[in-house]
């Protein structure tokens, strides 16, 4: 039994493997595996969560600062603020985990605050989370 392949099919497969089309060929169609991959987009950065103190958390003696992670940030920065005159009480270091304790050394005042963190990498912010307050009660 004899098989016929079409001279298209052929040439197709020598092309596909590295060769190339005789001049007389007929060009084959572009292979939509050959096109460029399409550029991906940008992945977005996600959202940074406050968990503690919780908004209008009251007490007197909040101490302790908790928030999630953010994929790819090597580092978080957390700032608490006086709402009254907007001055900053204390600033952190750049943390590597995702929640800290208030140094001895720092003490709020009973009045209103505001926190919330930003999440870095090397360096760089990505993302800061929204203000949360809370009130030191004397």
């Amino acid at each position: 039994m004899l098989y016929y392949v079409a001279p298209v099919v052929l040439i197709a497969f020598t092309v596909a493997c590295g060769g190339s089309a005789p001049a007389s060929a007929p060009a084959a169609a572009p292979s939509r595996a050959a096109a460029a991959p399409a550029a991906e987009a940008p992945k977005p950065v996600g959202t940074l969560t406050l968990f503690e103190p919780i908004e209008g958390a009251m007490g007197g003696h909040i101490d302790m600062f908790r928030w999630s992670a953010v994929e790819g940030a090597d580092a978080y920065i957390v700032r608490i603020q006086a709402v009254q005159d907007g001055r900053v009480v204390w600033e952190s270091p750049a943390l590597t985990t995702t929640e800290t304790k208030l140094p001895a050394t720092v003490s709020l005042e009973p009045e209103p605050h505001t926190w919330q963190v930003t999440a870095r990498k090397a360096g760089q912010p990505l993302v800061t989370s929204a203000m949360q307050k809370f009130t030191i009660t004397p």
